[in-house]
């Protein structure tokens, strides 16, 4: 098909390929991106100003490379080479926001992904400019700001400018850090930015002699804008656009109440991650220490000392002290997550203060999504054979985890007692306190008539029968798992104690019974103990925990001198707290047949009642993944088709015969031979069976040879490619559209309403 095109007839525009025009175009958009690309550097804090100038070099080389790309001959050649100047480009920008060289590899390419994801989740809820000190987070905000660059730049210096959409990506880039934080000069900001946004999109558009004029115009709408803009200004936001990022996030927070508090667990479990954690090896992430036992259950003690003693540090066992680091993601909390003891708190986003001896609490508003800390620990894991010699030397400061407080017995005034007892194998004498100040009451006789005479006649039992005090702390945790079955609703105990009810009659329950009947026998016989709330280990991704509210939990913690707290978890192992753990910890089962089989669907200690929106909580890590998921998939759906439509355009362009060219290619793709005798004329001869494709062949011969002359019309283009389809079944319908895409003007056709005909009868 040999045709030569005739001139068309239109005002004249300044030529994009001139070099004056490139030069131009060139300075626009540096000087846009480069002011866009300092706003956005703000969006954290300290702000990147530094890494925001490496990607802007970044966007600028690969500009500068594109279109030389986009002229290799071929797809066999030019997709690999645009795929892999995708990936370079990507890595270098993930690299100038300091993401680790590790995930970068292509095998490591899943754990990239799940970070990023993870972080692109946690964006809606987090305050800008973020101090948070969540590598991923920072690191990824950064990283869109370089991906908004490149975009912008390459849009604007194509050999075929996009300068709307070099626009758009730029102005993106501007205007998300300025909604998010407020510039301190907005008037002014905005109006630099104004000025270069209109030199961006008018200077391929105005010739020489109109260029006075438009700056003229500009600047007048400038300074028109500036006298306006403080007036229309309002106190109340148009768009409320932090509350819109509150109910992205609205439901996904929960808060967790430590003190047990024995009954059933009825509220549902998601999946929502709380935090993520960075630890060596697996550990109990400890937020609170329950060591008062108030006559009824197990709860925090207010009346000591922070600064007080918590435990021994090994001589010797310098590996048993780690510093931790915790990215809170959704929880809410004023306790800080820490494991074992928790010695200091460093580099946090929020005041710190002690709360109890070994844990910490925020000092004013509580820990939420995006603050971060790290925290030295020391989390003792002594062998078997140390914790046997361990002996019974223990330290003063652990006398208050030797107390067991009872209600008042009956027939006396003497109120609630309080009983020390004495330390595993000593010759020292249990001694009892009323809280009405007798300080000289007979342990023994008050036991015996207590509620939990039974719980003490078994831990006297059990002492007796063991070796040392590890081998007690064994005895205690198989008798308390034997014949035991997990729960979340256990009977209710009626006249008897809680946990009383849960050793001699049910036998059923969740962690909490579990910890406080061990933590309860332990105390009995002699050795100091403890319970211990917050999460356990986790699954681990990477060198992260990911901790889930499926994960709150409460354990046990003994003493051992020389040692410290040792943890010993007496929960069956089939529970959800426990069936991520990748070691379990310290203490199994006495004999297989001991652990109980169950299909338990949460260990959750947390109280729906204990603010914030702890009891509704929405949607899930997976669904937040999946969402991501089918969004990223989206944009990079669109992505495609744009590109393969610019693609398929300037290919055209290039032939110098555009509308024959799409002709003869959708002719090849639908299965009709094209030859060079291939004429308009012989076209029409063959196709002229249908209205449509005639009427597009005439009016594309007469738009080439008559001036003047309109081009087809959308109509007419529809016409064509159901000629395209006629006769050639169901699937012929996408060839044809795949042979002939609809343009914009055809989509825009299709879209506008029609005027309905008069009736007629």
């Amino acid at each position: 098909m040999t045709t030569v095109p005739a001139p068309r007839l239109g005002v004249g525009v300044p030529d994009a390929a001139a070099p004056s025009a490139w030069l131009l175009r060139f300075s626009a958009v540096m000087l846009l991106g480069l002011y866009a690309g300092a706003h956005w550097a703000t969006i954290v804090r300290p702000s990147a100003g530094g890494d925001l100038f490496g990607m802007f070099f970044i966007a600028v080389v690969a500009a500068l490379v594109l279109p030389a790309l986009l002229e290799i001959g071929g797809r066999v050649r030019r997709w690999p080479a645009l795929l892999l100047f995708a990936v370079v480009v990507l890595g270098a920008i993930l690299l100038a926001a300091h993401v680790p060289t590790r995930p970068l590899r292509p095998d490591r390419w899943d754990e990239l992904a799940a970070n990023i994801g993870t972080a692109i989740a946690d964006l809606p809820g987090l305050r800008v400019p973020y101090a948070g000190f969540d590598p991923w987070v920072r690191a990824t905000m950064l990283a869109g700001g370089g991906v908004l660059l490149v975009t912008g730049l390459c849009l604007a210096m194509a050999r075929r400018p996009h300068v709307f959409g070099a626009a758009v990506a730029l102005g993106t880039l501007y205007v998300v850090p300025i909604v998010e934080h407020g510039p301190r000069h907005p008037y002014l900001d905005g109006a630099v930015f104004a000025l270069l946004l209109g030199f961006l999109l008018w200077v391929d558009r105005v010739g020489p002699r109109e260029a006075p004029l438009a700056a003229l115009f500009g600047i007048a709408a400038l300074v028109a804008g500036l006298l306006v803009a403080p007036h229309i200004d309002s106190r109340a936001p148009w768009v409320d656009y932090e509350a819109i990022a509150e109910s992205l996030q609205g439901g996904k927070t929960e808060t967790f109440h430590w003190n047990h508090s024995y009954g059933p667990l009825n509220w549902s479990r998601d999946g929502l991650e709380l935090a993520r954690v960075r630890t060596r090896g697996d550990v109990y992430m400890k937020t609170a220490t329950l060591e008062r036992f108030n006559g009824v259950s197990w709860e925090q003690s207010r009346d000591v000392l922070a600064s007080d003693d918590d435990t021994e540090l090994a001589a010797g066992h310098p590996q048993w002290t780690q510093r931790i680091h915790v990215d809170v993601k959704g929880l809410k909390s004023t306790q800080f997550i820490g494991a074992g003891t928790t010695q200091f708190i460093d580099h946090s986003s929020k005041p710190v203060r002690g709360a109890t001896p070994g844990t910490f609490e925020a000092a004013a508003k509580p820990l939420r999504r995006g603050d971060s800390y790290d925290a030295t620990v020391y989390v003792p894991k002594p062998s078997d054979t140390m914790l046997h010699t361990a002996g019974t030397d223990y330290p003063p400061f652990v006398s208050r985890q030797q107390t067991v407080t009872v209600p008042e017995p009956p027939g006396s005034d003497l109120g609630a007692v309080t009983i020390s007892f004495a330390p595993y194998g000593s010759h020292r004498f249990t001694s009892a306190r009323g809280s009405h100040g007798f300080p000289f009451i007979d342990a023994t006789h008050v036991l015996a008539t207590s509620a939990y005479r039974r719980s003490y006649a078994l831990a006297r039992q059990l002492s007796d029968a063991s070796n040392d005090p590890f081998d007690f702390v064994r005895e205690v945790i198989a008798r308390v798992q034997r014949d035991a079955r997990y729960t979340e609703t256990p009977p209710p105990p009626g006249r008897m104690a809680p946990l009383e009810a849960f050793l001699f009659r049910d036998r059923a329950g969740y962690c909490q019974y579990f910890a406080g009947a061990t933590a309860l026998l332990l105390r009995m016989g002699g050795v100091p103990a403890r319970v211990a709330a917050g999460f356990s280990p986790g699954s681990k991704v990477g060198k992260d925990h990911i901790i889930r509210d499926l994960d709150a939990h409460s354990w046990v913690e003994a003493y051992f001198p020389h040692y410290g707290w040792v943890t010993f978890d007496p929960t069956p192992a089939d529970s959800p707290a426990r069936t991520q753990i990748t070691d379990t910890l310290r203490v199994q089962s006495a004999k297989p047949g001991d652990r109980p089989t169950t299909k338990a669907a949460g260990d959750r200690i947390s109280d729906p009642t204990a603010g914030g929106r702890a009891a509704s909580v929405a949607g899930s890590g997976d669904a937040t993944a999946a969402w991501v998921a089918g969004a990223a998939a989206l944009v990079l759906l669109v992505a495609g088709g744009a590109t393969a439509a610019v693609l398929r355009r300037r290919r055209l362009v290039r032939s110098g015969d555009p509308e024959l060219e799409e002709l003869r290619i959708a002719l090849a793709r639908t299965g009709r031979p094209v030859t060079a005798r291939t004429t308009l004329r012989r076209l029409e001869e063959l196709l002229g069976g249908d209205d449509g494709a005639l009427g597009y062949l005439q009016a594309l011969r007469l738009a080439r040879y008559g001036p003047g002359a309109a081009p087809p019309t959308p109509a007419q283009r529809r016409g064509l490619r159901r000629s395209l389809w006629a006769g050639l079944g169901i699937r012929a319908r996408l060839v044809a559209l795949w042979a002939l895409p609809p343009q914009p003007r055809e989509v825009l056709d299709a879209l506008r309403p029609r005027r309905k005909r008069p009736y007629t009868g």
